[in-house]
C-alpha cells in the first residue's frame, strides 16, 4: 500500500525503494521532522532524456534500478503514464516528477486531472516551464496573477495525497529563473506549490545573485535540485565526468542551504548509448556525494 503523501508530508520525506530521504527545508522543520541521516541525503534520479537509446519502458527502469538510480522524471504522456508507474512499482523505483510545458494562456490539459488521479499517494512532482504568448520578457512579474491561478487549480487537484506543483525554471521561458519559482509558490499559498532548482538553467541565464544565496533563499520552497556537467561556454550538456562545472562546489553550496532532498541528473542531448553514460554519471555523482558529506 502507498504512503499518503501530504503537503506536509512530501517536505518530510519521499517514499523510496528501501529508505527514506527527508526534504530538510524550512517548512519540514517547522512540521517537525527529523534530520536525515547521510544515507538519506540527495536520492539521485534521471531524466528520461538520457534513455533515449532503451526503448522499451520497463528496460529504461530497469536499466536505472540496475545503475543505482532512485527513479525517474520522464515527460508527462498521459498515454504512456500507466506504462511508467507498472514498471516503476514492478522494479521497486518511483516517479520522481513529470515534465510539462503549459502556455500561460491556454486552458489547463483537459487529461491532467485524471493523470493527477493516477499518481494519488506517489512521492511525485510535476514540473510546469511555463511559456507565454503575452509576456514575451522572462519573468515578467505582470503574468503572476494568471501564473497563480493555473498553479493553484493544480494544487487544488492534487490536494493532500500528492502529487505536488513544481516551477520548473527553463531558459527563455517565462518562468526562467528560479526566483520566478520562489515569487510564485509564495504568492500562491499552497505548501504543495514550489520550485526546482535547475543547474544549466542557472548557467545559461544571466546571474545577478551568487548561487549560495539564491539557493538559501528557495530553500523553504524547494522540491527539487538537477544537476549535470558540459562546457558553460559552448552552452553544452555532459556526464558528470566530463566538463568545467564545479560540481562540488555546487553541491556544498546546496548542503550549506540546508536541502538535502531528491537530486535529478539532466541529460539533454547526450548521444551517447544511456547504459554508457548513466553508468559514468552515477560513479561520478558518488564521489561527489562522498566529497561533500564526508
Amino acid at each position: 500500500m502507498r504512503e499518503t503523501i501530504t503537503r506536509r508530508g512530501f517536505l518530510r520525506h519521499a517514499a523510496l525503494a528501501g529508505a527514506s530521504a527527508a526534504l530538510w527545508t524550512a517548512a519540514a522543520r517547522r512540521a517537525g521532522a527529523k534530520p536525515p541521516l547521510a544515507r538519506d541525503v540527495w536520492p539521485f534520479y534521471a531524466f528520461d532524456n538520457g534513455l533515449g537509446s532503451v526503448p522499451k519502458i520497463e528496460d529504461k527502469v530497469k536499466l536505472l534500478k540496475d545503475l543505482g538510480y532512485v527513479g525517474v522524471e520522464p515527460h508527462l504522456g498521459h498515454d504512456r503514464l500507466p506504462e511508467w508507474l507498472a514498471a516503476l512499482d514492478k522494479h521497486g523505483l518511483i516517479l520522481n516528477a513529470v515534465y510539462t510545458v503549459p502556455m500561460l494562456e491556454n486552458p489547463m490539459d483537459p487529461k491532467l486531472p485524471e493523470s493527477i488521479r493516477r499518481m494519488k499517494g506517489r512521492p511525485t512532482r510535476i514540473e510546469l516551464a511555463i511559456r507565454s504568448k503575452t509576456y514575451k520578457k522572462p519573468s515578467d512579474p505582470a503574468g503572476d496573477a494568471k501564473a497563480v491561478d493555473l498553479l493553484k487549480r493544480a494544487s487544488d487537484l492534487c490536494a493532500d495525497t500528492g502529487p505536488v506543483v513544481s516551477v520548473y525554471p527553463h531558459t527563455g521561458f517565462w518562468t526562467e529563473r528560479v526566483e520566478d519559482g520562489v515569487r510564485l509558490a509564495q504568492k500562491s499559498g499552497r505548501e504543495n506549490v514550489g520550485t526546482n532548482f535547475n543547474l544549466v538553467h542557472w548557467h545559461w541565464v544571466r546571474q545577478t545573485r551568487p548561487v549560495a544565496e539564491v539557493l538559501k533563499e528557495a530553500a523553504p520552497h524547494l522540491f527539487s535540485v538537477t544537476i549535470n556537467n558540459g562546457d558553460r561556454a559552448k552552452r553544452t550538456i555532459s556526464p558528470l565526468d566530463v566538463g568545467d562545472y564545479d560540481l562540488v562546489g555546487f553541491m556544498r553550496a546546496v548542503k550549506a542551504a540546508g536541502y538535502t532532498g531528491q537530486v535529478g541528473l539532466q541529460c539533454w542531448s547526450i548521444k551517447e548509448p544511456a547504459e554508457a553514460h548513466l553508468a559514468r554519471s552515477m560513479k561520478r555523482w558518488q564521489a561527489i556525494r562522498r566529497e561533500v558529506l564526508g
